[in-house]
């Protein structure tokens, strides 16, 4: 069985639409997003968390679209070019501000391997993580359930265990999660001439319109929480009782992902350091 893995990681995209935090214009979003201290803050989570995840996959055979708007502003630019040239699999495009939806299955489209058997789709911001084996188990897993892909003609895989990694102004919070459909731990399997792409599921009722098989047996994400989150990321979910000691070193064997240093870097950016 032929199966791609292909990613999508938004990084400051103007556009209509998937925002809750509205705006009068397209220009009115474009300065929010593309302002210094903003960039400073994704570029700081970026690299300290989403990248390590990422070079380090146990399965290296995937792809990654990171999607930016078309007029990504320098010196921001050069240095994205710089941190994805260590990162083979990923892709750089670029977005005019049309509807959100539409212009991410148009960067996604022309990455499509038309020759697999199943197209295994996931998405992370640019403050989340994966665990190094999670393009590893996913193809084993959906491999061991094909024949149900094949009957529904699509499924989803729940990772639902992961750490939030909370950006508080005394301390960086860590918090053991179990949670039902969070983007960063799903990957939704479609055959690859099926015309959808990831964001046309909205994750919190994928339920509705693919099976959904959930497994809490390992930590498979992170995802950061701060004051320049779209959404608000609450503590539901959150499990009692964890050694924060004990966490940050699962964190770092898991994902490469130093929380000292991560703590570091945010505290950096929001003394005026880009």
């Amino acid at each position: 069985m032929r199966i791609q893995l292909l990613g999508l990681c938004r990084f400051s995209v103007p556009s209509r639409g998937a925002f809750q935090v509205t705006h009068a214009s397209i220009e009115a979003r474009r300065a929010m997003l593309y302002d210094p201290a903003r960039l400073a803050q994704r570029f700081a989570w970026f690299e300290q968390v989403a990248l390590p995840g990422l070079r380090g996959q146990t399965d290296a055979d995937f792809t990654l679209v990171v999607l930016l708007g078309e007029d990504f502003p320098e010196p921001w630019l050069g240095r994205m070019r710089a941190l994805v040239a260590g990162l083979p699999q990923a892709r750089l495009e670029f977005a005019p501000p049309g509807e959100h939806r539409e212009v991410c299955a148009a960067a996604m489209r022309p990455h499509l391997d038309k020759a697999a058997d199943w197209v295994a789709q996931f998405r992370l911001d640019d403050d989340d993580g994966l665990a190094f084996g999670f393009m590893q188990r996913v193809r084993r897993d959906l491999r061991q359930i094909a024949g149900m892909a094949d009957r529904h003609k699509g499924l989803a895989l729940d990772y639902g265990r992961g750490y939030v990694l909370r950006d508080l102004p005394e301390a960086l919070q860590i918090e053991p999660v179990q949670a039902q459909c969070w983007a960063p731990g799903l990957a939704i399997a479609l055959p690859p001439d099926d015309g959808r792409f990831v964001l046309d599921f909205p994750h919190h009722k994928i339920w509705r319109r693919l099976p959904v098989l959930g497994q809490m047996d390992q930590v498979m994400f992170l995802r950061g929480a701060h004051d320049a989150n779209d959404s608000v990321i609450s503590s539901r979910g959150a499990l009692a009782g964890a050694d924060a000691a004990a966490a940050a070193a699962q964190i770092a064997a898991r994902f490469g992902v130093d929380v000292a240093a991560l703590r570091a870097a945010l505290l950096q950016v929001r003394g005026g350091a880009a």
